[in-house]
């Protein structure tokens, strides 16, 4: 029999060793709460304990949201909306310095509002923003650091498979949960402009402005029309989700499928509804969702070992011995948070330390939908730190010639320290997500 002590240093090295090693996630997970099982507890525990466990899982009828809003992504994709929206910002803010990297991350924020999928979005405005960008001699770092950025606002501003995945681990109302990330996801993206803005203004040729023959005569009635049709099915998708819960008329999982239908109805208006489209969006949603299924369980599967070993107070013991006070307990589990986002993806750390860190900050009397928003904007930091940052992978991957890799690394650096300012915001402005919550829940 492994003590508690011994099996939190045992469990947690093998983690960080079958990580490391390049081990599928789910698998570490999986065979590690196996073994231990099998070793504590022995063979006949561990049948009734694992499938008890897997179907606690697979029956939350929440996460039913994940392949609805992944194949909403998908579709919005294939749609092709990004291009057209992208081509207005273009000339909306092409005249000012740095218009370019606002117009990107004005619409990787109105694309994250549609989609939960940062691989598309990344993706999708490397191929469109990254070759405009450095065509018209803007800084490479600035302009990839932005597009990185830029497209991980997917993973927070809802709809977002973060929140709804956080939200019944610890126990908060998913619904909570994606009007609670509104705020902080808009105040991301604000920071992004206004640094945008600022390098641009001390450093102009970091994002020269268009010349005068480059700019679009825009007459007002026009360009307003333009933007609106450009801009429309965004707005569509928004309430179709979003605005379905605010009026109380759907569930988030019912909202789900009223985006699904709503991606498919865009796609059909912009002709892109053809049957190799519908396809490689159920194929993709297959994928990803599968993904995220079998790293569930996996972690399902450490965590009941880890708890049932009593690693769970051991953690909690330990937290409260070495007397930092609740503000310092709560920020030594945002660093832990932190340095494993350069080591796993967020699926992973969100399986494994919600169920063990969630109960300790509830017991430190933070409020859990406040402590779990400032989680997820933390998370943020995980697709951007290298080494297993997957936002440069994406953008690498897509990027013009010409554009390295050390070149992506410069840029993103800014912006992750906007992402922990993010943070620091919610921390010290609890308003920033429970206004919102509070107004519509009340």
């Amino acid at each position: 029999m492994i003590s508690p002590e011994l099996a939190v240093i045992l469990m947690f090295g093998g983690v960080m060793v079958g990580v490391l090693s390049g081990f599928p996630v789910a698998f570490v997970f999986g065979s590690l709460g196996l073994i231990f099982g099998l070793l504590n507890w022995g063979v006949l525990q561990v049948w009734h304990l694992f499938p008890i466990r897997a179907y606690g899982i697979l029956s939350e009828y929440i996460f039913a949201c994940v392949p609805l809003f992944v194949f909403m992504g998908c579709m919005i994709e294939k749609a092709g909306i990004a291009e057209s929206a992208y081509g207005i910002m273009h000339k909306w803010f092409g005249p000012v310095r740095g218009g370019l990297a606002i117009a990107t991350v004005v619409i990787c924020t109105l694309f994250a509002a549609t989609t939960g999928i940062i691989g598309a979005s990344v993706v999708t405005m490397g191929m469109l923003a990254l070759p405009a960008m450095v065509s018209r001699g803007y800084n490479k770092p600035l302009a990839t650091g932005c597009v990185c950025a830029g497209g991980t606002l997917g993973i927070l501003i809802p709809p977002s498979i973060m929140l709804i995945i956080y939200a019944p681990m610890a126990g908060v109302s998913v619904a909570k949960m994606l009007f609670g990330a509104f705020m902080p996801g808009l105040t991301l993206s604000a920071l992004y402009v206004i640094y945008i803005l600022i390098a641009c203004a001390i450093k102009p040729e970091w994002g020269p402005a268009l010349a005068k023959e480059e700019r679009p005569k825009m007459q007002f009635w026009p360009t307003l029309r333009e933007g609106i049709v450009g801009l429309f099915p965004f707005i569509f998708l928004i309430l179709a989700v979003l605005g379905t819960i605010f009026f109380g008329l759907a569930a988030p999982t019912e909202a789900a499928a009223m985006g699904s239908a709503g991606s498919l109805i865009i796609t059909a208006i912009y002709r892109k509804l053809t049957l190799k489209n519908l396809q490689e969006a159920v194929f993709a949603t297959l994928k990803i969702s599968a993904m995220v299924i079998f790293v569930a369980l996996g972690a399902n599967l450490f965590t009941g070992t880890f708890l049932g070993l009593g690693g769970g107070d051991v953690v909690a013991n330990f937290m409260e011995g070495i007397g930092l006070g609740p503000w310092g307990i709560f920020t030594l589990i945002l660093a832990i948070i932190f340095i494993l986002g350069m080591l796993m993806d967020w699926i992973g750390i969100l399986f494994i330390m919600v169920p063990i860190f969630s109960p300790i900050l509830t017991k430190l009397g933070f409020d859990p939908l406040w402590a779990g928003i400032a989680i997820c904007v933390l998370l943020q930091t995980s697709f951007l730190t290298p080494p297993f940052a997957f936002s440069i992978f994406y953008l690498k991957g897509v990027a013009p010639p010409g554009v390295t890799l050390s070149d992506i690394y410069k840029g993103v650096i800014p912006f992750v320290g906007l992402q922990i300012v993010g943070v620091t915001l919610v921390l010290a402005y609890k308003p920033l997500v429970l206004w919102l919550p509070g107004l519509i829940f009340k």
